[in-house]
């Protein structure tokens, strides 16, 4: 078994210990996470089966709208000429930027092992490789284009050849605010905050997958920003983003429909989601799907089996969770397993790991890891229920 393997093992150990901790339903935290990670799971069936019916630091980066302006560069042969900025066809070279039109926007993602690093564009830092048919991407906005009122809207663009393929937009609002006001109303934290960043901000409206997060830095200093769902999924109307390497630029909608202001690009990788269900030894349960990837290792472990899938995506873990949750058993009154809807026990949404999802003949639990090679993987865990 390699290092890692085993460190992997012994971290989901540790947090099938917590679970009860997360469980606890008189907390107040507890309930909201919940919803959140079921509003997640939710979101991402329904943008696989779109795919289908049509064929975690924070990282965060600065936008400075200080380069050359887009309208300067080639309009893209490939993109409708008759589709207005910043919509499904158009060229990301007409987008707006000019004087009135200045967008400083921070984009950024949480990574499978929970680690970030500060994202600028323009430094070339992408925003991750996402499996499941989502990217779950944090968003700060601290200037908009002159003139912006309500309603208006920020609208994430999804592009290739700068040809925009996907978009998803999110309400904005249109009044300032500042850090320290996010986290005394939006975060509820209590004060006094050591080193809070005072620079102002704009919001989203919070929504169900739309929520503020917390970012302290190495110097203690903390920022916010909001975590935000970026469906994968092409504008028109043909399913599921290819897979490949796609550029992400922001833009905001005036009350009028009418684009204002750009920022980008960030680089985003869209990765295969299809289960893996070949090079497993003799005896591995079949019932349970791995995600797609490199089989590593895959051997007995004690009474059960412990397998190490290379994939790529930074939502692996949570994909894994989500395919496990398609074959899982719930609970009914008398105690007895059935068939139904997903039984995870672990948060699928905010952590790498997953404390257990019952499936027939087995608890599974995930978590995601690396290769002593550091090449990204998950790690399954499975222990026998009878």
């Amino acid at each position: 078994m390699s290092t890692r393997l085993h460190l992997a093992l012994r971290d989901v150990a540790d947090a099938a210990g917590d679970t009860t901790a997360f469980g606890d339903p008189d907390d107040g935290a507890t309930t909201l996470t919940v919803q959140r990670l079921a509003a997640r799971v939710r979101r991402r069936r329904a943008v696989r089966g779109a795919g289908t019916a049509g064929v975690a630091a924070s990282a965060v980066g600065a936008v400075a709208l200080a380069g050359p302006y887009l309208t300067t560069q080639e309009i893209s042969p490939a993109a409708d000429p008759d589709a207005a900025p910043g919509t499904c066809r158009s060229s990301v070279a007409t987008l707006p930027t000019g004087p009135s039109d200045v967008l400083s926007v921070e984009l950024g993602y949480v990574a499978a092992n929970g680690t970030s690093g500060v994202d600028a564009a323009r430094a070339g830092i992408g925003l991750g490789t996402w499996q499941g048919g989502v990217a779950d991407l944090q968003v700060a906005v601290s200037q908009l284009p002159v003139g912006m009122t309500d309603p208006s809207r920020l609208r994430l663009l999804v592009s290739q050849d700068d040809v925009v393929l996907g978009s998803a937009q999110y309400r904005l609002d249109t009044t300032i605010t500042s850090v320290p006001n996010v986290l005394r109303h939006e975060v509820g934290l209590a004060e006094p905050w050591a080193g809070t960043d005072p620079r102002a901000v704009y919001g989203l409206e919070p929504e169900g997958d739309v929520w503020w997060d917390t970012l302290p830095d190495e110097q203690g200093t903390i920022d916010v920003a909001q975590r935000v769902p970026l469906d994968l999924v092409a504008c028109d109307g043909s399913g599921g983003l290819p897979l490949g390497e796609y550029d992400v630029w922001v833009t905001t909608v005036d009350s009028l429909g009418a684009a204002r202001g750009s920022a980008g690009p960030w680089a985003l990788t869209v990765a295969s989601d299809v289960p893996t269900a070949t090079d497993l030894p003799d005896g591995f349960p079949r019932t349970v799907p791995l995600v797609d990837g490199r089989v590593v290792a895959a051997h007995r472990h004690g009474d059960g089996w412990a397998a190490e899938v290379v994939t790529l995506g930074d939502d692996r873990a949570r994909l894994a969770a989500d395919l496990l949750s398609r074959v899982a058993l719930y609970v009914d009154s008398t105690g007895a397993g059935l068939p139904g809807p997903p039984s995870a026990t672990g948060p699928v949404g905010s952590a790498p790991w997953v404390s257990g999802v019952a499936v027939p003949g087995w608890l599974v639990r995930v978590v995601a890891s690396q290769t002593p090679d550091a090449e990204p993987s998950v790690v399954y865990v499975l222990t026998p229920t009878s």
